[in-house]
């Protein structure tokens, strides 16, 4: 997946556009692959403040990386599909927008830090712990 010089827009899924903005670099226990593929985006939207993001619904490109990604679907034993759905819908709300929405990656990566951390971080999220969301916060 090399990001670099891509001119298309990100496909992200609302909690890869929240969450990944506060987890620490490097693993993250799911392996190589995915680790490389986060860096690369996180990479490209620090880098390139003006590519867009897509808030997509469903499995994202960063997904196609996960080793629990299968059958078209997050079968993470931490949270399945309709757990992850579940997610992202409380952080759709959250962040106040709606599933293919665009952004500016900086305009997004803004309003995440604005409306940081959530209710459901602060409450449900099984991350919470592990994040560093509570430690952004002025």
């Amino acid at each position: 997946m090399s990001e670099r010089g891509r001119q298309e827009p990100l496909r992200l899924r609302p909690h890869h556009i929240f969450c990944d903005t506060f987890l620490p670099q490097g693993d993250l226990g799911r392996g190589e692959e995915f680790s490389h593929a986060l860096e690369e985006i996180r990479e490209l939207a620090r880098q390139r403040a003006g590519v867009t993001v897509v808030v997509t619904e469903g499995p994202d490109q960063l997904c196609e990386h996960c080793p629990h990604y299968g059958n078209g679907r997050c079968e993470s034993p931490m949270g399945d599909e309709e757990k992850v759905k579940r997610w992202d819908a409380k952080i759709l709300a959250g962040l106040g927008v709606s599933y293919g929405e665009r952004f500016a990656a900086g305009e997004l990566l803004a309003l995440v830090r604005e409306k940081a951390p959530l209710e459901f971080c602060r409450t449900r999220c099984p991350w919470r712990a592990f994040c560093g969301v509570e430690d952004s916060v002025d």
